[in-house]
C-alpha cells in the first residue's frame, strides 16, 4: 500500500513538473519530415496498422536517438506501450519468431516485463527496431519506487521522445511517468557520490551505476559517450531537479556544488545496494527470455559486441546449437577485454581458433 501511495505522490510531483515545462515531448506530427529516423517511421507504420487502439504509446530512446551509434547496422530502440499483451502478440503475430507460443511469451511479458521483439524493415533496406513491449501499468510501476529492478528507470531517465500517443491524455500520463522516474533519481544517486557534487557529477554517476547494473557488451568509454551526447539535456533537466530539491530542503547548495541536507542512514544505503544486485540478476534473467521473443538474438548480440568493442567474435556450431550452456566462457572473455581495453575500445586480441577467437577489428 505504501508503494502505491509513494507512486501517486511521485506522479503528482511529476505532473507539476510537466505543467512547468520540465518534461517536453512534441506531437508526433511535428517530428515527421526527417526528425525521426526512417526505421522508427517504418516501425510506427507497422505497429499502428497491426495494433490499432491497443497501441497506447511509443517511446523512442537509445543510441539511434542520441547519435552514439550512427552506422546503418544499428536498430532503433522503442518502448511499445500497449493495453493488452495477448492482443498485441495476436495483432503482430506475423512479425514474431515465436508466434506459435503466444501464451508463453504473453506470460513472460507479465511476469518479467518488458519482452523485446525485433521488427524487420519489410523492404530489407534498414536496420529495423527493437521493441520493448510493456503495458501502461507495468511501465508506471517500473518507473516508480515500487519497481522491482532498474530496467525501466535506467533507460528512460535519459533523453527520450514520445513519438506516438493514442491521445493527449495518454501522452500526458506517459510524460508524468518519465518525469517521476527522473525525480526519483534523488532517492539513490546521491548515495553513490562524494559529499559534494555538481550536476555533471550527478548525471555521470547515474549513468555509471545504471550501466553497471546489467551485463552489457559495451566499451569502457560508453558511459562518457552517452553522457556527452546528452550533456545539455542533463544540465537542464537534472539541474532543475537538483534546484527543486534544494528548495524542498532535501539538498543544500554552495555555488555549483550540491550536498545532501541530511545524511542517509546506513540501512538505506544497504537497501539500495541490494536493489541494484537484485536488478542485475533480473536483467540477466531477461537474456534467457530473449531466446523466445527476439528473432536472431544470437547474431544480433554478436554484431552489437563487435560494433561496440571492436572485437571479432566467431561462434562454433556447438555454441549456436546450445548458446545458453556453451557461450559463457566467451561472454566472460569479452567482459574481461572491455574492462581492460585502452580508451577508444578498438584494440582487441587475436585468439587461437574458431572455437575461441576474438580478434582486433575496427568499428563498423
Amino acid at each position: 500500500m505504501s508503494d502505491v501511495s509513494d507512486t501517486r505522490r511521485s506522479l503528482g510531483a511529476a505532473g507539476d513538473a510537466r505543467r512547468t515545462g520540465e518534461v517536453r515531448s512534441l506531437p508526433v506530427e511535428k517530428r515527421a519530415g526527417g526528425e525521426v529516423s526512417p526505421q522508427v517511421r517504418d516501425s510506427l507504420d507497422i505497429l499502428r496498422g497491426a495494433c490499432g487502439s491497443n497501441l497506447q504509446a511509443v517511446i523512442f530512446f537509445g543510441s539511434v536517438l542520441l547519435g552514439t551509434s550512427p552506422d546503418g547496422a544499428s536498430a532503433a530502440d522503442l518502448f511499445v506501450v500497449v493495453k493488452d499483451y495477448l492482443h498485441f502478440y495476436r495483432d503482430v503475430g506475423s512479425q514474431l519468431p515465436a508466434q506459435r507460443h503466444l501464451g508463453i511469451i504473453t506470460s513472460l511479458n507479465r511476469v518479467l516485463p518488458p519482452n523485446i521483439i525485433y521488427l524487420n524493415d519489410p523492404a530489407g533496406m534498414r536496420a529495423g527496431a527493437k521493441c520493448f513491449v510493456v503495458s501502461e501499468r507495468d511501465l508506471m510501476v517500473g518507473l516508480s519506487l515500487a519497481a522491482r529492478d532498474h530496467f525501466f528507470r535506467g533507460r528512460l531517465s535519459q533523453r527520450v521522445e514520445t513519438v506516438h500517443a493514442r491521445s493527449a491524455e495518454v501522452r500526458g500520463r506517459v510524460e508524468e511517468y518519465l518525469a517521476m522516474a527522473r525525480r526519483l533519481s534523488l532517492e539513490w544517486v546521491p548515495l553513490y557520490l562524494p559529499e559534494t557534487f555538481t550536476v555533471s557529477d550527478y548525471c555521470m554517476r547515474m549513468l555509471e551505476v545504471s550501466y553497471a547494473g546489467e551485463i552489457r557488451p559495451e566499451a569502457a568509454t560508453r558511459v562518457r559517450e552517452v553522457y556527452e551526447a546528452q550533456r545539455s539535456f542533463f544540465r537542464l533537466v537534472y539541474g532543475r531537479i537538483l534546484d527543486d530539491a534544494v528548495a524542498g530542503g532535501r539538498l543544500a547548495r554552495d555555488g555549483e556544488r550540491y550536498r545532501l541536507a541530511e545524511p542517509r542512514s546506513p540501512r538505506e544505503v544497504r537497501r539500495w545496494r541490494r536493489f541494484f544486485r537484485r536488478s542485475k540478476a533480473r536483467a540477466t534473467l531477461r537474456w534467457f527470455k530473449y531466446v523466445l521473443t527476439f528473432d536472431d538474438w544470437l547474431d544480433y548480440i554478436v554484431l552489437k559486441t563487435e560494433r561496440r568493442t571492436g572485437m571479432r567474435v566467431e561462434l562454433t556450431q556447438a555454441e549456436r546449437r546450445l548458446p545458453i550452456l556453451l557461450l559463457w566462457p566467451k561472454v566472460f572473455r569479452v567482459l574481461r577485454h572491455m574492462k581492460h581495453a585502452p580508451p577508444g575500445g578498438k584494440h582487441g586480441r587475436r585468439g587461437e581458433s574458431e572455437g575461441g577467437e576474438t580478434g582486433a577489428r575496427g568499428d563498423t
